[in-house]
């Protein structure tokens, strides 16, 4: 298996203006999360030989354009060297920040070469900055463009073993009325549709009896005993920690789907800290929750602590809002990191779809750094949800169980 980092190195840093840029990092989380890297254009000058002096004006210009071209406003990037540049993103973290470095230096390359070797592409993560000096890793190509492959769960999946998640998915247990629920998991892309790369993995556990087969919706949750809704998210955990990131920086974090009531009490916490085979840093890491029952019925003051002690043990809480007018009104109050809408329920015709999904979004909008559309049943919805104004869209993939597994 490849290892996204194969090589660590100090680098000094001979850019004199750079000083301030890295004291702003250096006291960021912007640098654990794997969202600082250096991209170099070496290839460039080495193939330019004696005609660097003259080309180099003109490589510097058009990186330059290309960074404002697929950066935001709010993302960094610096000229640190002869040949280097130093890029922070505030958008995207990891491999989802990297990739889109990456896309930047393969644009750059085609245009001045003519094509784009693998040895070309020259990305390094930065792990610490201590004055002058980058501590960095050289990154490998082949793990950045996983961000890339939006439509297939495959690279992930190649990462578990086949009797692992055996292990792990499905699950049944018999449910407190006596019948035998069973729990498939599917593994979806939360793709960031400014960069249209996988931002983070999100887990989608389907519930049903296993008599008959018949699917239990997420609504119906609430018909379950706490028990019962305790048994899928302890199992949506454990399956979920199989894909969580051993190294923030290299792989993707994942959201797992979670209950208000089983988080909002102790011994629910607990279990976000007794995930078999995972650290607690590496929860505070890679893993987010996404709470799938709030409503009106949940005490506002009880909520905010519940979503600061939970943020306190992973990477970030977000809560799934329920598709109506009034969507808002039972999150008021709480610090959210993300904000979704499953659209798997809703059953609109394409004009009547593209309106509600800018009615939603139009209430979303400004309430939480990430607005997801999940659940959507097609990635052609996915130009649809951009437009809407969500910042991250997922197509309802079916159950891993059902797909089988590819061959690596």
């Amino acid at each position: 298996m490849s290892r996204a980092h194969v090589g660590m190195t100090v680098s000094k840093i001979t850019a004199a203006d750079a000083a301030t840029v890295l004291e702003r990092l250096a006291g960021s989380d912007r640098v654990e999360r794997g969202a600082v890297y250096v991209i170099s254009v070496e290839a460039i000058r080495e193939r330019s030989g004696e005609r660097w002096p003259k080309k180099r004006d003109d490589v510097w210009g058009y990186l330059g354009r290309k960074l404002n071209e697929y950066l935001s406003y709010q993302d960094i990037h610096h000229r640190i060297s002869e040949t280097d540049v130093l890029v922070a993103m505030t958008t995207e973290d990891g491999v989802a920040a990297q990739a889109v470095g990456m896309k930047v230096l393969e644009d750059v390359l085609e245009f001045f070469l003519g094509s784009v070797e693998r040895m070309d592409i020259r990305i390094r993560s930065v792990s610490r900055i201590e004055g002058d000096e980058l501590t960095v890793a050289d990154l490998d190509p082949a793990v950045i463009a996983k961000a890339r492959e939006t439509e297939s769960s495959a690279p992930f999946r190649r990462q578990v073993s086949t009797e692992r998640e055996r292990e792990r998915n499905p699950i049944s247990f018999v449910a407190a009325n006596g019948q035998r629920l069973r729990v498939d998991f599917a593994l979806e892309h939360v793709i960031s549709l400014s960069h249209k790369v996988t931002a983070v993995l999100r887990v989608e556990p389907m519930v049903s009896f296993s008599a008959t087969g018949e699917i239990i919706p997420t609504r119906r949750f609430a018909r379950l005993s706490d028990a019962d809704v305790l048994a899928i998210d302890r199992a949506t955990l454990a399956f979920g920690a199989l894909f969580m990131p051993v190294d923030a920086r290299s792989q993707p974090p994942v959201i797992l789907p979670a209950s208000f009531r089983t988080m909002g009490g102790r011994k629910g916490r607990q279990e976000l800290v007794s995930i078999e085979g995972v650290t607690p840093e590496r929860v505070r890491q890679g893993m987010m929750l996404e709470f799938i029952d709030i409503d009106r019925g949940t005490p506002a003051g009880r909520m905010v602590e519940v979503v600061s002690l939970v943020g306190s043990l992973t990477r970030g809480v977000l809560a799934r809002l329920q598709p109506t007018r009034d969507a808002l009104e039972p999150i008021q109050g709480a610090r959210f990191n993300g904000l979704s809408i499953d659209f798997s329920d809703v059953t609109l015709p394409r004009p009547k779809l593209e309106a509600f999904m800018r009615l939603m979004a139009h209430q979303m909008r400004g309430k939480a750094p990430a607005l997801i559309a999940q659940g959507l049943s097609d990635f052609r919805h996915m130009d649809m949800a951009d437009d809407a104004g969500f910042t991250h869209a997922g197509v309802r993939s079916p159950p891993l169980t059902n797909l089988g597994r590819e061959v690596a």
